[in-house]
């Protein structure tokens, strides 16, 4: 979701007058052991109480109710990458657009399955948080993210003994991914559209991956530059001195990054599967601004 700055300073008022008071934090969803047989037995459980056919790892339908979607062989998969979304998504639009948990699952998959024929590849929908609502103001804040965090942790830790595995942030999905970060075993951290991780360095994150942001041509994505406690998000990612390696995000806009088309897309699967993003011309540098696509 974009973060329009007439929208944010809104948020901000209401932050003064409503006081500094946070949400209950939610548990986060339980999760199965990693194999065939204890993942077949948790897709069973899960469609019977979605009534659906999808690959739910979880689902809990309390409040804007939370789902975690495999789409691929997870049990079999050597490569695997999970999709943290931003604003606004609850189990009403957990699909349909290429932003959304289930419809950027379906999206990378399809690409990588494209690029890579027969790679065993999994990717995750993770919409594991309480996604902030542009009209909360606490989605100014790290507040949501942290809590977030501590779910995405989980499953980040579950995922151990996997070849690879790589975490796409789209908008405030990646100030979730800048408070899992410290320590987190995972390869590549992958931020689209970012406003912020919550920190001012790639070297505040306190992690072992390499940590990637593009930005795509017309994305207006509010990006403040600043946080002040909680409030804020920290450095822009595509910035020279935030120290990310910066790709180009491609021709579109704010939730254009998964479609199809967009060469940003074929990068982020060659992240995921390589570690490179196949960039030329030295459009993929450390702190490099991205190169805007006309």
């Amino acid at each position: 979701m974009r973060f329009p700055s007439r929208t944010l300073l809104g948020a901000a008022l209401l932050l003064t007058v409503s006081g500094a008071g946070c949400l209950p934090g939610s548990v986060p969803l339980e999760l199965p052991a990693m194999t065939a047989s204890a993942l077949a037995e948790r897709y069973a459980g899960t469609r019977a109480a979605s009534g659906g056919e999808r690959q739910l790892l979880a689902y809990d339908r309390a409040g804007d109710g939370r789902a975690i979607e495999v789409v691929g062989d997870l049990a079999a998969a050597r490569t695997v990458v999970v999709f943290v979304p931003g604003t606004g998504f609850s189990l009403d639009d957990f699909d349909g657009t290429s932003v959304s948990p289930a419809g950027a699952a379906r999206a990378i998959h399809a690409r990588a399955a494209a690029l890579s024929p027969g790679e065993p590849v999994a990717v995750i929908g993770w919409l594991g948080y309480d996604a902030p609502e542009m009209t909360d103001w606490q989605v100014i804040t790290t507040l949501p993210a942290a809590k977030g965090a501590m779910a995405l942790r989980r499953l980040a830790t579950a995922l151990r003994g996997k070849e690879r595995v790589s975490l796409v942030c789209h908008s405030y999905g990646s100030v979730v991914c800048g408070q899992a970060a410290p320590g987190l075993p995972v390869d590549d951290i992958v931020v689209l559209g970012s406003p912020g991780m919550g920190a001012a360095t790639k070297a505040e994150l306190r992690t072992p991956a390499q940590v990637w942001a593009a930005l795509g041509a017309k994305d207006d994505v509010f990006r403040p530059g600043v946080r002040l406690g909680p409030i804020g998000y920290g450095a822009d990612p595509v910035t020279p001195a935030f120290g990310a390696r910066v790709f180009d995000g491609g021709p579109g806009g704010h939730n254009d990054y998964l479609r199809a088309g967009n060469p940003a897309l074929d990068r982020i699967v060659s992240i995921a599967l390589t570690g490179e993003a196949s960039c030329n011309r030295g459009s993929c540098q450390e702190g490099a601004r991205p190169k805007a696509l006309g």
